[in-house]
This record gives structure tokens, C-alpha cells and sequence, in this order.
């Protein structure tokens, strides 16, 4: 059987890492207010970075207006030719370190591709992962499930220690309560009880026709009784002729008879 390669992970061929990048700098450009301050050419020149237009005197203009404040052509060429001469900084932190982004302001921003001067790549990684599984931990509270502490206080082997016994008996005591519950005309095994020597048969006394174990009798079910039908069979023999009847205890001896006799 030939084997197939699992799917490899691929990034999207459409998604723009620069582009994104230049929209999160405008983002927190606007955020801090940098239009109003003495550093604005710190988030300009960040952007020319990562700008690949062909006529980017027009789109530093473009980008400074979008920031906050209009700037000459003069000025977007002087930022254009300092750009190119200020050593680049492309990482997530070191852009960070550049700009001075926070982590409450990349937070607040939700920026992707711009880490934060006061917490560090592997710091992020953890609180990503913390607040995934706080998100998955409120999911499943709304689902219904329960803590791990309520669970362990519920389940079968705290119940069986609380009661000095194993989990098989209360293995045993569930199930017999889900077949009493499921099947509640089904009676279990019980012992034979007499209440007392004076309990009398089923069927009521004096009632015609039944015996002593509470069965009708064959008379009153209209069936012959033995003594009925041996005085049924002593009338017909007695209606027989008298040479039948000695022939049939043996008394009268036959030619059949005495042939066999001779023959012996």
C-alpha cells in the first residue's frame, strides 16, 4: 500500500508580511500621538523600511497624513534619504525597541508583527498559551463540564473510601439501581416467607369442586374418576357372554388350546 505524506502547513501565498507590517506602525502611530511630538520621523522612516512603491516621496506623504500630520516634499525626501542611512530594524522586538511599543499598547492594538519593549518573544509565547487554555477552561464551564477538584470529590473512588468499601460494590449498587429503575416490575431473588401455620390453601374453602390443593376436581372439571371408570368397565364385561367372559379368564379350553398342548 503506498504510503501518503501527511499535509504540510503552508502560508498563504496572498498575505502581504510587509503591507501588514506598515498598517501596524500607522496603528500605533495614531495611538501614541506620534504626529504631535518631536519624534515623528521615528514611525516614518520605520515605514520606508518596509515600503516598496516606486514613487515614495508621494507615499511618505500619503503615510504622514494618514498619521496625522502633512508633510512637504522636501520633507518626505529628507526622511527617504535618512531611512537609508539609519541601520534597519526588522525584528519584532528590535521594531519594538524602536518605536517603544508596549505590551499593554500591542495588546490594545492587537499587533501581530511588532513585539513589545517589556515583555519578550518567549514571555508572549507563555501568556498566549495561558490565556488559550483560560479561553478553553471557560469553554468547557460553559459546557458543563466540571473541575477537576469537584470531579475527584464525585467520583467513584472518593464515594468508595468515604464508605470503607471498594468500587466494585458501588459498581455493583448502580447497576442494580439503573435494572430496578429500568425494569421495576422484575422482582430479585428473595427468601420464602410463611407468616404464620394458619394460612390456608389458594382457593377459597367451600367452594364446590375443589381438592385439597386448591386444584378443581375431575368431577367438577367433568372428567371420569378412576373409581367411575372401573365401574364403567366391570358393566360392559358383565354384558358379555358367559363363554367369553370364561374364555377370557382362562376357564374354557379351545381347540387353539389344545393343540398347543400337544405340541409341547
Amino acid at each position: 500500500m503506498e504510503r501518503v505524506p501527511a499535509p504540510r502547513w503552508r502560508r498563504n501565498r496572498n498575505f502581504d508580511f510587509a503591507a501588514k507590517r506598515r498598517r501596524e506602525i500607522v496603528l500605533h502611530a495614531r495611538y501614541v500621538g506620534a504626529a504631535q511630538t518631536d519624534d515623528f520621523d521615528r514611525w516614518l522612516i520605520a515605514w520606508v523600511w518596509h515600503c516598496k512603491a516606486k514613487d515614495q516621496v508621494w507615499s511618505v506623504m500619503e503615510c504622514a497624513k494618514n498619521m496625522g500630520r502633512k508633510i512637504t516634499e522636501a520633507e518626505a525626501s529628507a526622511i527617504i534619504k535618512e531611512a537609508s542611512i539609519t541601520r534597519k530594524h526588522l525584528s519584532a522586538d528590535n521594531l519594538a525597541q524602536f518605536l517603544g511599543v508596549t505590551y499593554a499598547q500591542r495588546q490594545a492594538l492587537r499587533l501581530t508583527t511588532i513585539g513589545s519593549v517589556n515583555v519578550k518573544k518567549r514571555a508572549r509565547k507563555e501568556l498566549r498559551k495561558r490565556r488559550d487554555r483560560m479561553a478553553k477552561k471557560r469553554k468547557r464551564r460553559a459546557s458543563g463540564a466540571l473541575s477537576r477538584a469537584e470531579y475527584e470529590a464525585n467520583s467513584t473512588a472518593a464515594k468508595a473510601r468515604a464508605e470503607g468499601v471498594s468500587r466494585m460494590t458501588i459498581y455493583r449498587r448502580k447497576r442494580a439501581a439503573e435494572q430496578s429503575k429500568n425494569r421495576p416490575d422484575v422482582t430479585g431473588v428473595s427468601a420464602a416467607i410463611f407468616l404464620s401455620s394458619e394460612d390456608g390453601p389458594v382457593t377459597p374453602a367451600g367452594v364446590e369442586g375443589t381438592s385439597e390443593r386448591g386444584f378443581a376436581s375431575k368431577k367438577g372439571r367433568g372428567l371420569p374418576s378412576s373409581q367411575t371408570a372401573t365401574i364403567t368397565a366391570f358393566d360392559v364385561h358383565a354384558t358379555l357372554p358367559t363363554e367369553l367372559r370364561l374364555l377370557a379368564l382362562g376357564l374354557v379350553e379351545t381347540d387353539w388350546t389344545k393343540n398347543l398342548s400337544r405340541a409341547a
